[in-house]
């Protein structure tokens, strides 16, 4: 029965499960979170509210927070050995708290090396003490043994007191108090590089779409130009049939690789594959593959067909040459991949298994299997990996041979003297059928999505269609698949963008079938995260760019910058009071600079207003008079930039004085934007090759599905094309004295 006070019991069940009460948009407006959106998002937490005594009993639990047990699910300590220790919380029947107790603990490193102590503690009455059911817990410290590396410790204690025993396990996370930043960049010195979309690049090589190959390149040709930096989009595996989703930010896996991405014929096994080599020099392939190459818009299903057939052949000459998957390998390079295989883990063999399930099953959706495979740990997914281990180490050849493509990409940075190595990119989910939901299933809340309130690019708010990670549970896994995404994805010596850094503090949760706007804030454990976050950058040299656009409060972004994130700021949006664009010199320091995203117009597109061409046409718009806002204001909008590029003296001789929409953008004008951009303080800029060479669409309108080729528009020009043009060393050449060239020296 349901009493008066059970719906602010939910609400408060809700915000102990971190559901926020309410939020107010970029526009002002404040959302209360309903009743029926606490309902809704609580049962897609798995956390129980519909019974009047469990609902009791659920809020009793949460409000003891940390009391409720031995030890928390995670801790974080300070490596030094002065400072290193462990919080327990004795349980004791009362009224007294015991004198002393009896503690044995066992730690182990992520190296495998053991720990083990026993110590007598006493306990000071004046520690604080807590009740809880059936007694009180008092907090007690538990001294580590000697200097602890930085790095993750699992620890479980037992203590024994007046004849009772209790245990509980914890994982110790040591990090450093910031996240990694070059020497160089802390003196001062700024750098800029180049962003692109992988996927459209053209060249006379690839298959109809870009691939590692063109990447090594796009790095060569970059850093002859003096750029400090090659960016792409994410690079995560995306789903394996021809329907799937093209979008890099809604991938199968943010652990594995797009194996779309590979160049096959610098595989080692091409140069004796003659099936191989035959199939490429067919009429029918190479009428393919111009065709494709040719096209504007990226085919990704026939891509995929073309690939798939030329991997299978260099996985067979493999396996002949090397052993098969059940064989011992019986060369060098055999036992290279056997590495590669033994280090990937249980990851990797589902990952094998999951991407074999779904070419026999030709669904890359795992909710529509047969339900006897729509879990990893049932039996009959194991039955079928010892059936088809053929099929499930060829997906894992894959990985290993994209892994060492991409490998070679950095070391490619590295000889050109580029002081990064790599700007990837990680997304902030994965989709809602693939890989990481199949093999984490407890850990997603299938029955919500993550999305953005409205703002002025997106008036609607967006619902990105990923399930999000649940907090608690989580937590309680020790992060291992945030680490496991992390160290996926953080190039050595590189740099990594995390989209919609915003989320390691809160996510807007959007119940299944529900718009955006009745969606509410669930908070994470933030603390945490941006610790793991400055420890795996840290440990690899990686600078981290937090992208924090949209709904952002104040307080993260200080947050962000005390952990050494840094911000990511975009060109359209940093105004001053009076609505003009930025000064350079109020730009902050520990910040990436960018014209655009992919998600917002090109420089072009926005100077035509092509976009809000776009949105018109396709109806984005809630209300009619919004349209007309954002025409008048973009109208303002170019007015303001010529005044402002005129007060710094890099406005172009023949620009227009009243430009109007749809007007040419000249490169002249785009030069200058971009110089006004190196001109900041900000200590790295992106410039996007859409902005090089004027492209008017963008890669991405969000809010769109079929209605724009979103992920599909390749770039105008082939690589040799582009580096053939003047455009690039000219603007490099305005960019370089503004910024100065940076090589890597060893700084």
């Amino acid at each position: 029965m349901t009493g008066k006070d059970t719906p602010k019991k939910i609400a408060v069940l809700g915000g102990l499960c971190g559901i926020t009460s309410q939020y107010w948009d970029n526009f002002g407006r404040r959302h209360r979170t309903s009743q029926a959106t606490y309902r809704d998002l609580l049962s897609a937490m798995s956390v129980p509210w519909d019974d009047p005594e469990v609902l009791d009993r659920e809020i009793a639990r949460r409000r003891l927070g940390p009391w409720g047990a031995l030890l928390e699910p995670v801790q974080l300590i300070k490596p030094a050995p002065a400072l290193a220790g462990a919080t327990m919380r004795l349980w004791f029947p009362g009224p007294e708290p015991p004198a002393a107790v009896d503690v044995l603990a066992e730690m182990v490193s992520e190296t495998g090396a053991p720990y083990r102590w026993e110590r007598r503690l006493k306990v000071s009455r004046r520690l604080k003490c807590q009740a809880v059911p059936g007694g009180f817990r008092v907090a007690v410290r538990l001294p580590l043994p000697a200097a602890l590396e930085l790095g993750y410790y699992d620890l479980t204690v037992t203590v024994r007191s007046r004849g009772r025993e209790e245990s509980g396990r914890t994982r110790l996370i040591a990090a450093p108090p910031q996240a990694y930043a070059p020497g160089w960049l802390e003196e001062g010195r700024r750098a800029w590089g180049f962003n692109l979309p992988l996927y459209a690049l053209r060249s006379r090589a690839n298959w109809g779409v870009g691939d590692f190959a063109d990447l090594r390149q796009v790095v060569r040709w970059a850093g002859g130009l003096g750029a400090a930096f090659v960016g792409v989009n994410p690079l995560h595996a995306a789903g394996g049939r021809p329907t799937s989703d093209p979008s890099p930010y809604s991938p199968t896996s943010r652990i594995f690789l797009n194996v779309l991405y590979l160049s096959l014929e610098a595989a080692p096994e091409m140069a004796a594959c003659r099936q191989a080599q035959d199939l490429l020099a067919s009429p029918e392939f190479q009428a393919a593959k111009t065709r494709l190459a040719a096209a504007s818009l990226v085919s990704y299903g026939e891509v995929r067909r073309l690939k798939r057939r030329v991997l299978k052949l260099l996985y067979e000459t493999f396996c002949e040459a090397n052993g098969g998957p059940e064989a011992p390998p019986r060369t060098a390079r055999g036992q290279e991949f056997a590495r590669f295989v033994a280090a990937g883990g249980e990851s990797l063999a589902r990952f094998g298994q999951f991407s074999a399930l779904t070419d026999q099953l030709q669904q890359g959706d795992w909710r529509r299997w047969p339900g006897p495979y729509q879990h990893p740990e049932n039996p009959a997914v194991a039955e079928f990996a010892r059936e088809h281990s053929n099929e499930v180490r060829l997906h894992q050849y894959g990985q290993w041979l994209a892994a060492t493509q991409l490998g070679q990409v950095c070391q490619e940075a590295k000889q050109q003297g580029l002081p990064f190595t790599l700007y990837e990119d990680l997304a902030l989910g994965a989709s809602p059928g693939g890989f990481d939901t199949w093999a984490h299933q407890e850990l997603f809340a299938r029955e919500a999505a993550m999305g953005a309130p409205g703002d002025a690019f997106n008036p609607q708010g967006q619902n990105w269609g990923l399930p999000p990670l649940i907090p608690e549970r989580l937590r309680a896994s020790g992060y291992q698949l945030f680490i496991d995404s992390l160290r996926a994805n953080l190039p050595v010596g590189g740099m990594l963008r995390m989209d919609h850094v915003m989320g390691l503090f809160r996510l807007l949760w959007i119940p299944q079938g529900a718009e955006a706007t009745q969606g509410a804030y669930v908070t994470y454990p933030a603390r945490e995260l941006l610790a793991i976050l400055a420890l795996e950058s840290v440990r690899r040299r990686a600078l981290i760019i937090g992208e924090d656009l949209g709904t952002v409060p104040p307080r993260i972004r200080r947050e962000l910058g005390k952990s050494g994130v840094f911000s990511y700021r975009v060109f359209y949006f940093e105004r001053d009071g009076n609505g003009h664009f930025l000064a350079p010199e109020a730009h902050p320091a520990r910040a990436m600079a960018t014209v655009t995203t992919h998600d917002l117009p090109t420089l072009t597109g926005f100077w035509q207003g092509h976009d809000l061409t776009l949105k018109r046409r396709l109806n984005l718009y809630p209300e009619a008079h919004l349209a007309e806002a954002d025409a008048a204001s973009r109208e303002q909008d170019r007015r303001i930039l010529l005044e402002d590029l005129e007060y710094r003296g890099l406005l172009p001789d023949d620009a227009a004085s009243n430009p109007e929409a749809g007007d040419p953008c000249p490169l002249e004008l785009r030069e200058a934007i971009l110089e006004y951009l190196a001109q900041s303080e900000a200590a790295l800029m992106e410039v996007r090759l859409e902005e090089v060479f004027g492209v008017t669409e963008q890669q991405n309108l969000p809010g769109t599905h079929t209605e724009h080729p979103n992920w599909r528009v390749k770039l105008p020009l082939t690589l040799d094309q582009m580096e053939q043009s003047p455009e690039p060393a000219r603007l490099a050449a305005r960019l370089n004295k503004a910024r100065g060239p940076v090589k890597d020296s060893g700084q």
